[in-house]
């Protein structure tokens, strides 16, 4: 998923930016990326409207499509939402609010991650780029810039760089070179923590659950109309614990998550194999469900279709990217959940920090002062609407 809709003004250049370059790769240059601009629509009480005030304010100075939804609006807009629960027994045990109104984010949607990656890959292979997959970065190796050839080098009074890495695909090895860039998402700490630099990376796991659309009534939810062009429903974030979901029309599937804070650890060293973090059937039917059912009762008579779990990578500052150079170490970073939409962005910071330039030039001809997203000289808003 993709959105420029950020509470931190940074968040909102970063993303308004990627987002454009995206478009163009589907719109201009005929590359399919499996890019919808269907749109996110948060649900919200009349208190969460309020808070939300200077949030919206500052999206709309910016620039940011916003559109407000009154409760009549949406109740036209999806019948087949609860709006209010009256004498509810069990909403009122699980003490959900109702839907007073809502915000609608215009330039957001869903793309397909695979596809995107393809497009950057193609071209740093033209560029002269090589991969290698399969293969284990174990670690960092440090040297110093002017080697006496005396062993235990690099001493406290040497300037260090980093030679190389050790990475162990068929055979161990070392590879070297002039400049490392460090992009490693939720494994970030265990390259970097040995070596005494803190990249304020703590991961959490979360879960999507995909539930089927078949049927009259939940397809008519996935065909809703009146949000975009393509006659979807947009991206639905309900007003209880950060539960949404997404339509992929071309599944004929919902994806429903939520974003869970209490109860979910952090973990700073993840495990390399990610299909030990398994998605849960209970955390589904006793947290996710209920909620998503009293908003949407179509959602009762549907079923499971497939489940799975993964990692979000959090910077526990102030949720938003950093990237930073140490000697000819460029690290990048900690997006917290919405990497792929500040993506390109991240890039062209990487590349001017790589140039050592003090701003970027991000797509649209924007420029962005490289040391913002640092931490030796950070000036960022933080980020406080994050899914």
């Amino acid at each position: 998923m993709f959105r420029n809709t950020f509470s931190s003004s940074d968040n909102q250049v970063l993303s308004n930016s990627a987002i454009d370059f995206y478009i163009r790769i589907q719109e201009e240059l005929n590359v399919d990326i499996g890019l919808q601009k269907i749109g996110y629509l948060w649900l919200m009480d009349e208190m969460q409207i309020s808070r939300s005030e200077p949030y919206l304010g500052r999206m709309e100075a910016n620039g940011v499509e916003i559109t407000r939804y009154t409760r009549g609006e949406l109740e036209h807009l999806l019948p087949m939402m609860v709006t209010g629960f009256g004498a509810d027994e069990e909403a009122a045990l699980m003490s959900l609010p109702p839907v007073d109104g809502g915000i609608f984010g215009k330039k957001c949607g869903r793309l397909d991650p695979d596809k995107l990656v393809r497009y950057y890959a193609q071209d740093f292979v033209k560029a002269g780029g090589k991969f290698a997959f399969n293969t284990d970065v174990r670690m960092l190796q440090v040297g110093p810039s002017n080697p006496l050839g005396v062993e235990g080098e690099p001493f406290v009074w040497q300037d260090h760089r980093i030679d190389g890495i050790l990475a162990h695909g068929n055979v161990d090895e070392t590879l070297s070179a002039e400049t490392v860039i460090l992009a490693g998402g939720a494994w970030m700490n265990e390259l970097l923590e040995p070596m005494g630099i803190e990249s304020h990376v703590k991961s959490k796991k979360r879960q999507l659950f995909s539930v089927s659309a078949r049927g009259e009534k939940l397809e008519g939810l996935l065909r809703t109309k009146g949000f975009n062009s393509l006659g979807l429903a947009p991206m639905i974030i309900l007003p209880k614990a950060g539960v949404h979901f997404k339509p992929v029309s071309d599944e004929g599937v919902f994806w429903v998550a939520c974003e869970d804070e209490v109860k979910q650890p952090f973990i700073n060293l993840p495990s390399h194999d990610l299909q030990s973090y398994h998605a849960e059937m209970s955390y589904y039917e006793r947290s996710v469900y209920p909620i998503l059912a009293s908003y949407f009762p179509d959602f009762r008579t549907s079923r499971l279709k497939a489940m799975w779990a993964g990692l979000y990578a959090y910077n526990t500052v102030d949720k938003l990217p950093f990237a930073f150079k140490d000697e000819n170490l460029i690290v990048v970073g900690g997006d917290s959940g919405s990497g792929i939409m500040k993506g390109d962005s991240l890039g062209r910071i990487v590349d001017a920090l790589y140039r050592d330039e003090t701003e970027a030039v991000l797509y649209g001809d924007v420029s962005y002062r490289v040391s913002k997203v640092g931490f030796e000289n950070r000036d960022v808003q933080r980020e406080e609407w994050v899914i």
